[in-house]
């Protein structure tokens, strides 16, 4: 009977000491960890932006880079990409350390056009790249110079009807959202426009202002101030709902074609390999930003929607957005 006491006793001691030293070499491979993983972010931190400075996908990189600049207390640029339709900021993404000091603010048509018109990219988007957090919606709207001959969605749709090809639009670069735009309306009407493409909204807007093109669809935050002074004639919008900041211009829906919208975001990304925890972290710290009063409000000044998607619905849009377009653009 003493014996098996002793042995129960034993036992117990035993496991007692197995769980202590269980738990000691947890605490010490976390103090470990924290020793060898700095705190995000340790140093400045470069956000890449697929657009020349001053347009509105520029503006809203800086934006949030401010915003995040401030969460963080922490240096973060905007570096310049334009030109390739994006794909140069997305090749350089995909070379940087996955430590979340290189982030891409990525576009639909980096993302989910360029793997249908381009014979090679030196990345693949969906497994090259990290989605993090979706952080904006941008209305866009078909606009045409106040010279042109024709004032209404109508007017322009059935020049191009009579004459196929014989009228000329400028895109943001083959690719991007004005291209694909582009693509869907030309696809719901029957009609054919030539794309000529720039690099980025900016020189795009002055084409259509000049009469260089006959039309062009602009974000509203760009064509907004030559709306207002008369440079520029608003045919339409893109997306299923009219826009605030102009009430007074009718969706595609409403003129004759039931179901148009296309809607334009972008959103943070980051190399592939990033650790969960910095996606979470980044994801979380974009959150913040995205709700705050001072982004919020630019970006409606903009004509712009603040809109957060976490990294699992940001996945998703880029999944299907993806699908959406191989299926318009693959024969």
């Amino acid at each position: 009977m003493l014996f098996k006491l002793f042995h129960c006793c034993f036992q117990s001691l035993r496991f007692k000491a197995t769980v202590l030293m269980l738990i000691a070499g947890w605490l010490s491979a976390s103090a470990s960890i924290s020793q060898t993983e700095p705190p995000f972010p340790s140093k400045q931190v470069k956000v890449i932006v697929t657009f020349p400075p001053g347009g509105a996908g520029d503006l809203i990189g800086r934006s949030i880079a401010k915003g995040l600049q401030g969460v963080w207390n922490q240096t973060v640029i905007v570096e310049n990409q334009a030109g390739a339709s994006g794909s140069i900021g997305a090749e350089q993404t995909m070379r940087a350390a996955p430590d979340g000091s290189t982030l891409f603010f990525a576009t639909p048509g980096v993302l989910t056009v360029l793997p249908f018109i381009r014979d090679k990219l030196a990345y693949d988007p969906l497994v090259d790249l990290t989605p993090i957090a979706m952080s904006v919606a941008i209305p866009n709207i078909l606009v045409v110079g106040a010279q042109s001959q024709h004032k209404t969605f109508k007017d322009l749709i059935a020049a191009a009807k009579a004459k196929p090809g014989s009228l000329d639009y400028a895109s943001s670069g083959r690719g991007e959202s004005h291209h694909m735009m582009m693509e869907y309306m030309m696809k719901a009407t029957g009609t054919t426009l030539n794309e000529i493409p720039y690099k980025g909204g900016a020189p795009a807007l002055q084409a259509v202002i000049s009469g260089q093109v006959q039309a062009a669809w602009l974000a509203v935050s760009t064509a907004m101030p030559f709306l207002k002074s008369g440079q520029l004639i608003g045919l339409a919008v893109s997306t299923d709902e009219r826009v605030m900041q102009v009430p007074n211009i009718p969706t595609v829906a409403e003129q004759g074609f039931p179901g148009f919208n296309y809607s334009f975001w972008m959103g943070i990304m980051g190399p592939a390999k990033m650790s969960p925890a910095l996606i979470k972290r980044i994801e979380t710290d974009v959150q913040t930003v995205v709700r705050s009063e001072e982004y919020r409000e630019l970006l409606g000044k903009q004509g712009n929607l603040p809109i957060f998607q976490s990294t699992d619905q940001f996945s998703k849009t880029i999944r299907e957005t993806y699908l959406r377009n191989k299926a318009t653009l693959v024969p």
